[in-house]
């Protein structure tokens, strides 16, 4: 369930104030479409070449759903919006097409088996959409309630997870594939699941820490984090079968910090340390553990993402991306490389490459041009260890 792009948007959202001081419904109604796949537009410069067929049997680990915006990034002005499968030599397939970006619907989720993806429509009254990505088909719906689109089920995406906002949260719940309620879910103090792979659990926010619940929303855990905020801590992805990451601030502070939480009930243990104002990391909210080392995805001045690797007494050192405008958004990573999303124009095209922090070689995957907006959303095929639950 790709739940990340969210998660950022919350925790940068509650650090943001000291980073730029240092700078409805209750019965779900549905339509069918077609979403034009393979239609004309720009197509961004980089590595692969355009081709007609997908081979779906191939579609899995390195493999990347982008949607690309051909308008103009500054300015406010409209243009094409396609959706590209990126296979891991860097070969684009699109897959949908759309004519204009301001009426388009936002990429939200990849399900985990690959075949189908799930948009929030913002356009006219709204809703959520869910296209076949091999035929085109797009059922669109507006879910119970008015709720928001999380992601997908695992271990095959055939349930929706939304949330509806409520005076002491969201409020979570399971939908099929057309809309229709299947599940209360309970509440959640961050808005944020994290499925087990096997999907028969999942994890959320709650005020004690996180909270471990069975596929039908019943408790089955408490897993409280100490030295941690009242209802901060947001489940980040599995860093291994037992083991959740989590990113919770310390008392007093929004700047996160990051813990290994066992789903058995075991005592957390501190990732990273807390920071201090000075580093330049102003909150850590992922990180992934290479063989050259542990990289940290944090926040920085600005309002912008960082990379940092961390040495093993905590201390940090910034990684400079070569040939991007330093906003970079890690969204996975894959042997000695991570998969990064950042503007390399100065006035924000967003572009896609793969970068081994050790050896500094560089995979374009989508090098969008100065006068596009670029990668707007990116997704990495399902994975435990990739953050997309």
């Amino acid at each position: 369930m790709e739940l990340r792009r969210t998660l950022l948007t919350a925790i940068m959202t509650a650090v943001v104030g000291a980073a730029l001081a240092g700078c409805g419904t209750t019965a779900a109604t549905t339509a069918v479409t077609q979403t034009t796949p393979a239609g004309a537009g720009a197509r961004p410069a980089g590595a692969g070449a355009q081709r007609d067929g997908v081979p779906w049997s191939e579609v899995g680990a390195g493999w990347v759903l982008a949607q690309y915006v051909s308008a103009q990034p500054e300015g406010g002005k409209s243009g094409p919006v396609t959706l590209y499968l990126i296979s891991p030599d860097g070969t684009r397939y699109k897959v949908a097409h759309w004519p204009n970006s301001r009426t388009s619907p936002q990429l939200v989720a990849w399900s985990p088996d690959g075949k189908r993806a799930l948009f929030q429509i913002f356009s006219g009254k709204g809703g959520t959409e869910v296209l076949t990505l091999a035929t085109g088909q797009a059922s669109t719906f507006v879910l119970p309630g008015a709720a928001t689109p999380i992601g997908f089920t695992t271990p095959d995406g055939l349930n929706i997870v939304g949330g509806r906002l409520t005076g002491s949260g969201t409020d979570l719940a399971r939908y099929g594939l057309s809309g229709a309620l299947t599940q209360p879910l309970g509440n959640s103090t961050d808005g944020q699941v994290l499925y087990e792979p096997s999907g028969a659990g999942f994890l959320t926010g709650a005020s004690y820490g996180l909270r471990l619940a069975s596929n039908g929303g019943a408790l089955i855990r408490k897993l409280p984090v100490p030295g941690t905020s009242s209802g901060t801590c947001n489940p980040i992805r599995w860093w291994n079968s037992g083991t959740v990451l989590a990113a919770c601030p310390p008392p007093g502070t929004a700047a996160p910090q990051l813990w290994l939480v066992p789903v058995n009930g075991a005592r957390p243990t501190a990732l990273t340390p807390p920071r201090s104002f000075s580093s330049g990391d102003l909150g850590d909210l992922d990180a992934w553990q290479l063989a050259s080392g542990l990289y940290v995805q944090a926040a920085g001045p600005c309002a912008v993402l960082q990379i940092f690797k961390q040495a093993a007494n905590g201390s940090i050192t910034l990684v400079k991306v070569p040939n991007t405008n330093g906003d970079n958004r890690v969204l996975t990573a894959t042997g000695s490389r991570l998969l990064i999303q950042a503007p390399t124009g100065c006035t924000g095209s967003v572009s896609l490459l793969w970068f081994d922090p050790a050896t500094h070689a560089e995979q374009w995957l989508v090098r969008a041009p100065a006068n596009v907006a670029g990668v707007e959303f990116a997704i990495p095929f399902y994975g435990r260890e990739n953050g997309d639950l």
